[in-house]
């Protein structure tokens, strides 16, 4: 596989930026951002991993759907991750800092342990540093710019917290609800006898400490044993009468006595139980913030975004217009 460590990236970043060409090959200009540029085999190589990524979601009409849709978007993107490069280096952003740490999270995903090793595996891909350096900074710096000049710079008052909770009130109300683990003994094939007797064995080896799950695993003729009896989060309502009564009337952790049904014997242990709450304003507050923010945000994202476009010098090529949305 071409540059492999590299692809890894590039797929993680949601499509990095792709390698710079080499100095000593001509090519076609793509785009122009501020006097640098992008080439086509910049934006080509964008393409080819959009590809790479799409197919593996999408099949078919759905899959040329996508793809028609996100190549609008390619040249955009990278207009935009050079913009911030460029506003990295003008605001004095250490771009080293950035590198080295962007580089030490990649080798210990990699498994990477020394340089000399890192260096072996640049050889084996016939990738240099430079390039490797190139590819991590328009992987990370972005993102850090963005999160300078637009996330940090987003603040909640108190009184947008309380308005927001009094027009969205009945999304922070807590219903009550409650998980459990199952253990089902059909009486198909078994006398009542003979179903009482097995009821019983197994409430005997909980009681002697065997643990739930494994009873489950060794007993349960339910499609639950599959996950280890898990069943739920319930509401009241949701279960048959007699095992719902049963549940509830545990605390968690413990274990229910036999319960009959019509399909058999149950032992029903509760895992969790959380009781109904009215919304409350500081219990929602974190999460208010949050929401509040990621709104604001994702309006500031779009101003900024547009004041790059609008003030910066970018030109580009007629041939590539169809990958610039802007156009």
């Amino acid at each position: 596989m071409r540059h492999a460590l590299l692809a890894l990236v590039a797929a993680a970043g949601a499509a990095a930026a792709a390698l710079p060409a080499r100095a000593a090959v001509i090519e076609e200009v793509a785009a122009q951002v501020n006097g640098r540029i992008i080439t086509r085999s910049d934006l080509l190589e964008r393409e080819r991993v959009l590809v790479g990524q799409l197919s593996s979601r999408f099949v078919g009409d759905e899959l040329d759907r996508e793809l028609e849709r996100m190549r609008g978007n390619l040249l955009t993107d990278m207009i935009r991750e050079l913009i911030l490069m460029q506003r990295a280096e003008i605001l004095g952003l250490e771009l080293e800092k950035v590198y080295q740490q962007a580089l030490n999270q990649l080798k210990e995903q990699q498994g990477i342990k020394t340089n000399d090793d890192l260096d072996q595996v640049l050889k084996q891909e016939g990738i240099s540093k430079e390039e490797l350096r190139d590819t991590l900074l328009r992987f990370n710096v972005p993102d850090i710019m963005v999160n300078l000049e637009v996330r940090d710079k987003i603040a909640v008052t108190d009184e947008e917290v309380a308005d927001y909770f009094q027009k969205n009130k009945e999304t922070f109300r807590t219903e009550e609800q409650f998980t459990i683990r199952e253990i089902v003994l059909t009486a198909e094939g078994r006398t009542p006898e003979e179903l009482d007797a097995l009821g019983a064995r197994v409430l005997e080896e909980l009681q002697a400490g065997a643990p739930f799950n494994e009873l489950v695993i060794k007993h349960s003729q339910a499609p639950s044993r599959f996950k280890d009896g898990l069943m739920g989060p319930f509401k009241r309502g949701d279960l048959v009468r007699e095992l719902e009564a049963a549940a509830l009337a545990l605390k968690p952790g413990e274990v229910s006595p036999a319960i009959r049904t019509r399909a058999g014997l149950h032992i029903v242990k509760l895992e969790s139980h959380s009781e109904a709450r009215d919304p409350d304003p500081e219990t929602a507050r974190g999460d208010i913030q949050a929401r509040i923010k990621q709104e604001k945000f994702s309006e500031a994202l779009k101003r900024y975004f547009s004041m790059l476009l609008e003030t910066n010098r970018i030109k580009v090529h007629p041939k590539y217009k169809q990958y610039d949305q802007r156009s």
